[in-house]
Parts: structure tokens; sequence; C-alpha cells
């Protein structure tokens, strides 16, 4: 190293000299050495510093290692004993309706029955239009899945749905226009507007694999609302429930299911449920009644992703069905609620259901029959009105009047829509129809629409609509923003459209006579323009 050193001063020293010309007086041997001794110093000053920057980095990475490993572990203890097994979303909407309604002329029972005992004629109500400009309502909802098991998950959603400026079902019943909304009970609840309250909604676990074979089984408050296929019109691409149809109803219940690919993909479930708990028998009011159960199954024959087809049949039957659900009734006279009893067992009523949805070249289409069999066995008690201090609905049964002959009635539906995208300005347009008989009788208590479900109408309905979806980026999985404007309207064949009590009367008889009088202003025509703004997250 020396030597090496030597010659490298040799050449620093010397060469400068001879390359100007100058005569070469080099350095004496003494200070050579001495210059080697402090290059020997620095170059070991340098090689500590050099050691000193590896052992401070190792340290800084075996720190760094044991971080990250600190971490891991943490992410792992959360991933399986905290949050990090929740699974958290939602939605919410703002909905503004704009509703137009005529009542024709028609006998009304409370006055026909007032002028008789009195000694008068009878003479009708006279037809009028009532409207509603604007109604504003908001809805949000959260949802909640986790899997404590490998095989188990539980799934949740709670809502809350609210008129703006009220906290009764005086605007929704529209003073007794549609006398389904009077109603609030256990299928009601964070379905229809209401007073604002968080409700529960949906709340199941599932097992599924169960022995290693693909069966399933699930129990708790059933995932039966926005039922097939009204998914395309509210701006989803996948269905929200199990149920097709004729059946958009919250219960309790439980399901055992099956799931095959073989020629195709699809399942099997078989449903049971409660609808009404009649409590000790020989106690109380209820001493005489039975419960209400639900019995059925829903077969998805084809399910197919790939080809975007679905082809469902359902058969469905609540058994002893009750007059009137428990829970409170809105009293358009007083303004106020009032409890409601269960009186009486009515009968059975059958539901079989059936829809076809596809996708053809991005253009979605549907069809979906319905059928409804009523087989009353009872008649109501009926309820007293606190105004008049008269019965209502006393005598009546399933699609029966008082005094008229316990019969089974059947009735049936049609619907059918389109849904066109047009991907170049981010928007979808859909049509939509559907029908329903004289005697047609579905479970659509769980209406999506303010007033009522158009599915259960005993007439026509017709509906156009337009979804932009708008031009955001979404953050998560279960992000997606839109607004939709549509426009309905509805012309009544016959009255009670989705109500099981009384027997529907043509619409073109109200005026005939008094015997074909109506507790509630009956509806001819009603339209109903709307939009919203809605956000999933």
């Amino acid at each position: 190293m020396k030597q090496f050193l030597i010659g490298v001063l040799f050449l620093c020293l010397v060469i400068p000299q001879m390359a100007f010309g100058g005569g070469y007086a080099g350095p004496s041997t003494d200070e050579l050495l001495q210059r080697i001794e402090e290059l020997s110093k620095e170059l070991q000053r340098v090689k500590q510093q050099l050691k000193e920057v590896q052992t401070k980095q190792a340290e800084q990475q075996e720190e760094i290692a044991d971080t990250v490993d600190d971490l891991s572990d943490k992410v792992d203890s959360v991933v399986v004993d905290g949050v990090g097994r929740f699974q958290v979303w939602g939605d919410y909407r703002f909905r503004l309706d704009s509703t137009r309604v005529e009542v024709p002329q028609y006998y009304n029972y409370a006055q026909i029955m007032q002028q008789m005992q009195n000694g008068q004629m009878p003479t009708m109500s006279s037809g009028r239009d009532y409207e509603n400009d604007t109604i504003y309502t908001n809805r949000v909802r959260l949802n909640v899945k986790v899997k404590p098991s490998e095989n188990l998950v539980f799934k949740g959603r709670i809502a809350a749905y609210k008129v703006w400026g009220m906290s009764t079902q005086e605007v929704t019943s529209g003073g007794g226009v549609f006398p389904a909304n009077l109603l609030v009970n256990n299928f009601t609840y964070g379905i229809r507007p209401d007073d604002g309250r968080l409700y529960i909604d949906r709340a199941y676990v599932n097992w599924t694999n169960i022995g290693g074979l693909p069966v399933w089984f699930s129990v708790g408050r059933r995932p039966t609302t926005h039922t097939l296929p009204s998914q395309f019109r509210e701006g989803l691409t996948k269905r929200q429930a199990s149920p097709t149809g004729n059946i958009d109803l919250p219960f309790d219940g439980a399901t055992i299911g099956y799931q095959y690919s073989v020629p195709f993909t699809g399942r099997i479930r078989f449903c049971y449920g409660r609808g009404f708990d009649s409590g000790f028998k020989g106690l109380g009011v209820d001493s005489q009644l039975d419960d209400t159960d639900f019995y059925g199954f829903v077969w998805d024959v084809v399910d197919d992703p790939d080809e975007n087809l679905l082809f469902v049949i359902q058969a469905f039957k609540a058994a002893d069905v009750m007059d009137f659900p428990e829970g409170f009734m809105f009293d358009p006279g007083s303004g106020q609620m009032g409890r409601v009893n269960t009186t009486a067992n009515l009968g059975d009523i059958w539901e079989l259901g059936t829809t076809w949805q596809h996708q053809y070249q991005g253009i979605d289409y549907f069809v979906s029959l319905g059928w409804s069999i009523t087989d009353p066995r009872g008649r109501s008690k009926g309820l007293t009105n606190p105004m008049t201090g008269q019965k209502m609905f006393e005598g009546v049964s399933l699609l029966t009047n008082p005094g008229q002959k316990l019969s089974e009635k059947t009735g049936w539906s049609i619907y059918v829509g389109t849904r066109i995208p047009f991907e170049q300005y981010h928007t979808k347009l859909g049509f939509e129809y559907n029908y329903g008989s004289k005697y047609w009788m579905p479970f659509l208590q769980a209406s999506d629409d303010v007033y009522m479900d158009k599915r259960a109408t005993r007439g026509h309905v017709g509906e156009v609509y337009l979804i932009w979806d708008l031009p955001e980026t979404p953050l998560s999985k279960y992000a997606k923003s839109f607004i939709r404007a549509g426009y309905q309207y509805y012309w009544f064949n016959y009255t009670g459209s989705g109500m099981w009590l009384g027997k529907p009367i043509a619409i073109s008889e109200l005026d005939d006579s008094p015997m074909n009088a109506q507790m509630f202003p009956p509806v001819d025509h009603m339209s109903n323009a709307y939009l919203t703004f809605e956000v999933y997250f």
C-alpha cells in the first residue's frame, strides 16, 4: 500500500513540474513519509465512517422490518377479530313527487248511513280532483355484512324514510284516497314514509355449504322487499330480493335452499314466515285467533350472469290471513293515530308468479306474470270509527262484501318493461306497462312509490323514466350516483287496489246504486311525476 501511495505522490508532485518545464526539486524522504502517514490516517477515518453508516443502515432496516411485522400482526388482528370483518355501505335518496288524482261520483258509505238514519234519500258525493303539487321525501338506508366464520354470514339493514315537514300518514294516505297507507305496522316500518325513525328493514344469518353440499339455511327478517324486476326502474343492475312480481312484503321467517349447476346454474328455496302471532289462546281478545303464516318456494330455474338471463317461478300461500295487521291507523277526520287490532282470520290467499328478464345487445327487458287466489272462510268484526262511532269493514272478507256468499276469487296480472342504454350520454331510457284484473290481490304493502305500488293496480299503468348516471369517479365498489326522472299514469277499472277487504266494484258502476257505496274516495285516474337524486356509498 505504501509503495502505491509513494507512486501516487511522485506523479502528483513531479509530473506538474515537468509539464511546465521547470526543473525538478523533489521532496525529501521524510516529507513523503509524513504525507503517506496523513493519507493513511484519512483512509482509516473514511473506512470507520463507512462502517458506522453501514451499521446504522442495518439497524434502521431491522427497525423497519420489526415495524412492518408489528403492523401486519395488528392488521391481521383487526381483520380476524375487529372491524376488518365488517362491510358497511348504504344509500341516500331525495325524491320529489307531484301527483294528481281524479275521484268520480260515488255513494259515500258514512254519508248514506247518516242520510238513511235521518229518513233522507241517499245522495252521491260529487266527483273532484285532488292534488299534491310537491311532496318531498328523504330515505336513508345503512347495510352491514360480517362473517363470524367461514360459512356463516350476517346481513342487516336499517332504514329511515320521511316526508319533509310531516311525521304522520296524512300526506301519503291522501285523506283516505289511499286507505292502505293509513296503516302503520310490521309490513311498513322502514319501507313506507313514516316519522323518520330508524327501523330494522333486514336482519338475517346465512349458513352456507352445509355438510360440504351446495345447501344453505337462512333465518331472520327476510330480504323480501324491492323484488324482481323493480331493480330496472330503480336504476340498479342486480336484483335486490329473492321473490318476484306479486310479492313485496317484509316479514320474519326462514329459508332452506339448494343450488345446482347442471345443466345450467340455478337454485331453489323453500320459505316459511310469520305475518301475525295471535299470542296465548284463551286469554284476551286474541283467544279465538290463529297465527298468520306464510309458506312457499322461489325457484331460480335459470340464473346465468354471463348471458344476463334470469327465469324465476314462485308459489306462495298466506294461511289464516288476518283482517287488519296489528299496528296503528291514521284517521283523516281527527288527524290522530289509533291502535288497530286483529279481529278475525279471514281465510287463505295463494300467490303464483313468474318473471323472465334478459339483456340483449345491452338492452334490458322483462316479462312478469302473476296469479292470486283468495279462499275466504271468515268475516271481520270491523273497526269503530272514532269520529262517527260507526263500524267500518264489519262483515267483510277476502274480496267479499257483507252479506255476500264466501267464494273463491281468482285474479291475474301482467307486467312488462324495457330499459335502453345510451352510454355516450350516461343515460338509460325505460318504458313499463302493467295490468291487473278485477280480483287481482298481490302482497305489495311495501311499496317504493309514495302513494301505492303500481303493480297492485286493478286496471292499467304506464310509466316512462330516464336515468342519468353522474360522471363521477367511484371510490368504492358500492359507489353509484344518478338522477332519475319519470312519469306514471294510472287508469283504474275497479276499486280497492292492493286491499284484500271487500269486493272490487267497477269504477263505471259506482253511481248505479247505493249498494256500491264506498268507505273511502275511489280513484278513477291518477298521474304522478317524480324526480330523484340518489347516492350509493
